[in-house]
């Protein structure tokens, strides 16, 4: 049983001195793709050495880690300080699932909400991020301002073509639960998107009514901005 445990041993420590033994540059972007794939993972190599730890650290490192097991920081509760901390520091590091996750925080903290939360979610959007894109586009859908609409609606329709737009919308309600419902913070623009409700059938013939069994049934030949209505609709409920 010893020998076993000294060999195991042997084997981590030799497999951290290799590592520990390659050009800065290539470690940090190994420690980077690690950290891309499990956060869980990336915290047990930070605790194996000094080295190790600094390097995760980097700002590059931080901008690409996965938060997807790291827990939604609620203003509603006092987070860890060691939590909140690493936290700030993906922020400012512009890791693009925490300025969404940020973005949502600040701006819908009624009655509070602040515009520099609607710029994390701007900046998450545009690197792709597909729930900061969902979150800005339907906030944009909603302004009253034409040209921000219109933004809105390209926004959402990158997401259409993806066909993820329900399933993005049970994963951002899954998240927030009522975080921006009822709150005063999405205010609905009351004039259709489409303006052509009278002659336009694309939707309202749709299996009789507003109808969406899932991403597959949204079909993009009909009216696109009946189609945003409805979403509208359906989110702010």
């Amino acid at each position: 049983m010893s020998s076993t445990i000294r060999l195991e041993n042997s084997e981590h420590v030799s497999s951290s001195s290799t590592m520990q033994s390659l050009p800065r540059e290539l470690l940090l972007d190994l420690i980077a793709i690690i950290g891309s794939q499990s956060f869980i993972d990336l915290h047990k190599m930070k605790v194996c050495c000094k080295d190790f730890l600094e390097v995760a650290q980097e700002s590059y490192v931080l901008q690409k880690i996965s938060l997807e097991n790291f827990p939604f920081i609620e203003w509603t509760r006092t987070p860890n300080e060691n939590a909140l901390l690493f936290f700030k520091q993906c922020v400012e590091s512009e890791n693009s699932e925490s300025l969404y996750r940020d973005g949502l925080l600040k701006y819908f903290n009624y009655p509070d909400g602040n515009i520099v939360g609607l710029l994390s979610l701007k900046i998450a959007a545009q690197t792709g991020h597909k729930e900061a894109m969902y979150v800005y586009g339907m906030i944009l859908l909603c302004s009253e301002d034409q040209e921000s609409r219109k933004q809105g609606v390209e926004y959402m329709r990158s997401l259409r073509k993806s066909k993820c737009i329900m399933s993005l919308r049970m994963k951002v309600q899954s998240l927030t639960n009522s975080l921006w419902k009822n709150n005063g913070m999405l205010v609905r623009n009351q004039t259709p998107i489409c303006n052509s409700k009278r002659t336009c059938y694309g939707w309202r013939v749709k299996e009789g009514r507003w109808s969406l069994l899932d991403d597959e049934d949204d079909d993009i030949k009909l009216c696109e901005n009946c189609r945003w209505d409805y979403e509208l609709i359906r989110v702010l409920l």
